[in-house]
């Protein structure tokens, strides 16, 4: 089985170095707590695809240097602009870089904001009431289309 390789490792690390303010919002804020629960949700499908790899020997996933490149980027601007919305998509780009392309990993991709603390920023403004299950709905269900597609791909490479 082939891992990922050593900068991709490092690019994850550094990206999720500079989203370490999520653990404490997510454990400081009484309304955003969930937010811990969807990022759970939401990266299911990467220890789904990794176990899968355990298991049996689809095919490799190439680098994406696009998505590590992206992420880098986008987790130092945040970091040195102190935008940490910048910093957070860094590293759903950076996670997103360990899956193969297809078209549900990039509806997956899309689902990022499910987890991150701006969701309740813009939520707050529009639907207060519904931003929790907006969350769990947004991470679980783009999760669970991209799992069944991990699935039915690993299935037919068998």
């Amino acid at each position: 089985m082939k891992r990922p390789s050593l900068i991709t490792i490092l690019i994850c690390a550094y990206c999720v170095l500079c989203s370490l303010d999520l653990v404490e919002t997510w454990l400081s804020s009484s309304s955003i707590p969930v937010g811990a629960g969807a990022f759970v949700l939401w990266l299911s499908p990467v220890a789904v695809f990794w176990c899968r790899r355990m298991e049996g020997s689809p095919p490799e996933v190439p680098d994406r240097p696009i998505l590590l490149g992206l992420a880098l980027f986008f987790s130092f601007i945040g970091g040195v602009g102190s935008l940490r919305v910048l910093s957070h998509a860094g590293l759903a780009l950076a996670v997103g870089s360990l899956l193969p392309a297809s078209g549900a990993h990039l509806l997956w991709l899309s689902s990022s904001p499910a987890w991150m603390p701006a969701l309740d920023w813009l939520g707050g403004r529009f639907f207060v009431e519904y931003t929790t299950v907006a969350r769990i709905l947004l991470a679980s269900l783009t999760s669970l289309y991209l799992v069944r597609t991990i699935q039915h791909v690993s299935r037919g490479s068998s």
